[in-house]
This record gives C-alpha cells, sequence and structure tokens, in this order.
C-alpha cells in the first residue's frame, strides 16, 4: 500500500513560540511542513507523531523535542521478533523512562508535554497516547476519535471545566501510556493533531474537510480562521492502494 504523509506545525494567531513537535518517519518538524509518499512493506516503518509542549517559553518546546526524539531512537532500537504484549511492555518502560528524563530536565518548572499517533512495527500498527492531543481515523467517511483525552472535562464529563486541564503527560508524576493495536487498510486517512486543531475546530468540521480531501495545511488554516488560540500542528495519513 502507498503511504502519503502530510504534516504542518505552525506557532497560531496568538502564541509567539511553538512548543508543538511533530515526528515524521524520523524528522521532527516545527514552524515548517512536509510532505512525503512511499510504499509501505509488510515489515515496513511508519512513524507519525504529535507532541504539545507545555510550560511555558523554551520549555514545552524542550520537553517534545526530547520526547520525539527520544521516541525515535527507541523505535530504531527495538529489536526484531517481539509480540504485542512485549511491545506494550517495552513502550511503557520508554514512557516511565522518558518521563524521568523530562522531569529531570525541568527542575521543577513543570515543564512537559502530550504524546500521540501512529506507528508500525513488523506488520502490526499501533496508536499511542499520553494526554489530550489526538489521533481520528476517518474510515468509510465516518470520522473516529481513536484515542482518549487523558483530560479532566472528559473524565468527569464536565464541559464547564477548562479543555487544558489535563491529568496525564509526560513530566507529570505518574505518566502512562495507551496503547491500541489497529488496522490499516486502503482507504484510511488518520488525522493526528495538537489541541491547537481540537479546540478551535470541532469533529463534524474536520469530518467534513477531510472528506473533502483537504490537506494538513487546510486544517490548520481552520484552526486559524477559527482563532488560532494555541500552536497548531497537524499530520495527516492517507492510505491508497
Amino acid at each position: 500500500m502507498t503511504i502519503r504523509i502530510d504534516a504542518v506545525s505552525d506557532v497560531g494567531c496568538v502564541r509567539t513560540n511553538n512548543e508543538d513537535m511533530a515526528l515524521v518517519y524520523g524528522e521532527q518538524i516545527r514552524d515548517d511542513k512536509m510532505t512525503m509518499s512511499f510504499e509501505l512493506q509488510d515489515d515496513g516503518r511508519l512513524t507519525a507523531i504529535v507532541s504539545d509542549g507545555m510550560g511555558g517559553y523554551e520549555r514545552g518546546e524542550v520537553a517534545s523535542e526530547m520526547a520525539t526524539g527520544l521516541f525515535d531512537g527507541f523505535l530504531d532500537g527495538l529489536p526484531e521478533g517481539l509480540d504485542t504484549n512485549d511491545l506494550v511492555i517495552e513502550l511503557k518502560r520508554w514512557c516511565r523512562e522518558t518521563n524521568g528524563k523530562i522531569l529531570e530536565a525541568a527542575q521543577g518548572t513543570g515543564m512537559g508535554c502530550t504524546f500521540t499517533g501512529l506507528f508500525t512495527y513488523e506488520g502490526q500498527a499501533y496508536i499511542i497516547n499520553i494526554g489530550d492531543s489526538r489521533t481520528y481515523r476517518l474510515r468509510r467517511d465516518f470520522l473516529k476519535q481513536m484515542t482518549t483525552d487523558h483530560s479532566e472535562r472528559n473524565r468527569q464529563h464536565d464541559e464547564s471545566l477548562p479543555s487544558n486541564l489535563i491529568y496525564n503527560a509526560l513530566g507529570a508524576e505518574g505518566a502512562f501510556i495507551d496503547v491500541t493495536p489497529t488496522r490499516i487498510v486502503v482507504g484510511d486517512k488518520f488525522v493526528i493533531c495538537s489541541d491547537g486543531l481540537s479546540d478551535m475546530v470541532d469533529n463534524d468540521k474536520i469530518e467534513q474537510m477531510v472528506k473533502d480531501g483537504c490537506n494538513a495545511e487546510a486544517l490548520v488554516d481552520a484552526a486559524k480562521q477559527a482563532g488560532g488560540l494555541d500552536n497548531v500542528t497537524v499530520i495527516m495519513v492517507e492510505v491508497s492502494e
């Protein structure tokens, strides 16, 4: 199958620096965009991750850069032949170790980051999530959020709570990672984004735009047209024959 990846990371309309970081096939992306296509072999590698930094100027961006860089190294260093259970154990170990490194680097400043996206290992796809950035999948014209927001609003089912009040992130005590094995089929489209998109553009509009064939830059532009109150990072992954 052919994979097309379209990624954009933008500072938005209000912030003065971009704390988001995208990781695409080993390349870290901030304040930039990229597009690539390749044939995904049965044991080929696909990596599409978004990390949203928190902690203020030059702190959140450190956390998101650390997390994406460490994850890329983790994937490169994975041994062959792990089954799903063993891989989940390795991902949880990576989460603990990375969390410790970010806590150590933070020195009490409160810097941290969310982390979500899609990767493949030996022909199996996985969706991972830490925090409230999101991974969506459009399949048969239906957009489904594949991740659960680790936010107090979601946990308490209380829409009056601030959307950015989260209980899980790299850089927080007890950080954990959700791991969901999944299948990639021809026709799938994945949208991986920081909350700079999902807080500005509702799911119905995201769904319609993706159905209409928009690219990542169009989704970023929609968030900016709605106010662009936060950094906006979007990766689109499209699967075709």
